[in-house]
């Protein structure tokens, strides 16, 4: 009987030390996700701009080779930390006698899973078919510098690059500002009513 006691607490330490663990690995993708971001899409494409404006094709493929690891390589390893994350915690919950004690910090249920599935499909949709496109039509506007068309075409994917990249920050950030709330803890003043 001691036994079995026993081995139940060690698979509740277990299960517990699993999610705070895949936990970080959620918030580190996040952050990685969202800090490359910012740094990349806002910083690193400036300074590249202003250092190489005397060059702009070169300008142009050192972009070109950042983002394409970020946007592909680095955010997928951010998506598969956040939904293993999301995974382990369904399975723990479901599987073990552990229940989490989730604060109702939304309205709503699920909203961070929301969030997440919004900027999943934003990152799959910008890394794997907009982001070919968009240097597809990058060649053919080097190769014909005269031609307008293929510029305003580029300008157009660009533009819808930037702002489809502007909600996953700002999801991102939704995101955090959710986490923030979870892990504050506040005593309730007598004067206090539920919300």
């Amino acid at each position: 009987m001691q036994a079995e006691i026993f081995s139940y607490h060690v698979w509740c330490y277990v299960m517990k030390r699993l999610v705070h663990i895949f936990n970080m690995f959620y918030l580190l993708g996040l952050s990685l996700w969202v800090g490359g971001m910012f740094l990349l899409g806002i910083l690193v494409e400036i300074i590249v701009r202003i250092k190489l404006k005397e060059q702009p094709l070169l300008a142009s493929e050192v972009m070109n080779s950042i983002m394409n690891v970020f946007n592909v390589e680095i955010i997928y390893i951010c998506i598969g930390f956040m939904v293993t994350a999301e995974i382990i915690k369904l399975l723990v919950g479901k599987f073990s006698n552990l229940e989490f004690d989730q604060l109702a910090v939304t309205k709503r249920r699920h909203v961070k899973e929301w969030i997440l599935s919004i900027m999943i499909v934003l990152a799959i949709y910008m890394g794997s078919f907009l982001r070919p496109e968009m240097h597809e039509v990058d060649k053919l506007k080097k190769a014909n510098p005269a031609d307008q068309k293929l510029q305003i075409r580029f300008d157009r994917f660009h533009s819808k690059f930037v702002n489809i990249y502007s909600v996953n920050m700002i999801l991102g950030l939704s995101l955090f500002y959710i986490h923030g709330k979870e892990m504050t803890r506040f005593r309730k003043t007598p004067n206090e009513t539920d919300k």
